[in-house]
């Protein structure tokens, strides 16, 4: 399975298109993920301002999952009937070479390699985002890319997420170990400034996914990812989760570029089980 690209690797690949005259063909499509969550509006702003020649602005809030519901988390996945139509307006099929970046390391980045990697398409995340491709001076336009629209749309499914009623399931059968991607302090419970009520799902483990990288925002060395999994060793699955089911995607890029194999997600993640806690204690008031 394909993880990452370098950005001196990713220009290599762009100037040879360039020499070819195939910038806009459908041999390599770019995705910018960029995404900030108290401004969902900033993103595209940004991308219109500058992005790397050649890339498609995609929006996690509307491409990347569905609206939120009373019971969901804040990032449910989309219908796969959806999210299909969406690859083929845009152009992706299942020989489709595709790379995706954002500003943020690959926290958001790694959820659209997450979902397309799981339909078998070829996906790597841009290591080190644009910070890296910056460091190289690598070029950034405005020319906004117009895709060309796929003959067929794919056969999509999600065998990777695993649902709430699982997580619960879980509680009783101990099949896999939860491991929490966001930071110590929200696992904690000590810093929760999204959520209505702080804390874990009982009984994970936390791991931040700010573990996967270096100082400089790029990914630490498959060899020092797969000594820290290690810690967090158990006969079980690992199942990750966060805030909302995109950052935890980060610790299951990590994670296959370590050598492993947990590539399932708690989609749901804290936001979704939150809500259920705020449901339950509603109801022992109501009591």
């Amino acid at each position: 399975m394909q993880t990452l690209i370098s950005a001196q690797s990713l220009r290599d690949e762009l100037d040879e298109l360039d020499e070819l005259d195939e910038l806009d063909s459908q041999d390599l499509i770019l995705l910018d993920c960029r995404f900030y969550l108290t401004d969902l509006d900033k993103a595209a702003k940004e991308y219109q301002k500058a992005h790397i020649p050649g890339a498609i602005f995609v929006d996690v809030h509307h491409h990347l999952a569905s609206p939120e519901t009373p019971l969901s988390g804040r990032h449910p996945l989309p219908l796969a009937s959806d999210f299909s139509h969406y690859l083929k307006s845009i152009g992706i099929t299942s020989n489709s070479n595709v790379v995706v970046y954002d500003d943020m390391s690959g926290a958001i980045a790694a959820r659209a390699w997450w979902m397309l990697s799981q339909n078998n398409i070829k996906t790597r995340v841009l290591d080190g985002g644009l910070k890296a491709w910056l460091a190289l001076e690598g070029e950034m336009v405005t020319d906004i890319v117009s895709p060309t629209r796929a003959q067929e749309a794919l056969s999509i499914s999600f065998p990777w997420a695993v649902s709430e009623a699982a997580v619960l399931e879980n509680m009783e059968t101990e099949g896999f170990q939860l491991i929490d991607a966001r930071a110590n302090d929200r696992f904690e419970g000590q810093n929760e400034t999204i959520d209505a009520i702080a804390g874990h799902v009982p009984g994970a483990l936390n791991r931040p996914f700010s573990k996967n990288l270096n100082s400089d925002g790029l990914f630490v060395a498959p060899s020092e990812l797969a000594i820290s999994f290690d810690e967090y060793g158990s006969d079980n699955e690992s199942v990750h989760y966060c805030g909302s089911g995109i950052t935890a995607c980060h610790n299951v890029l990590a994670n296959v570029l370590s050598g492993g194999d947990n590539k399932r997600v708690f989609v749901g993640s804290w936001s979704q089980w939150s809500k259920r806690m705020q449901r339950l204690m509603a109801e022992q008031q109501e009591s």
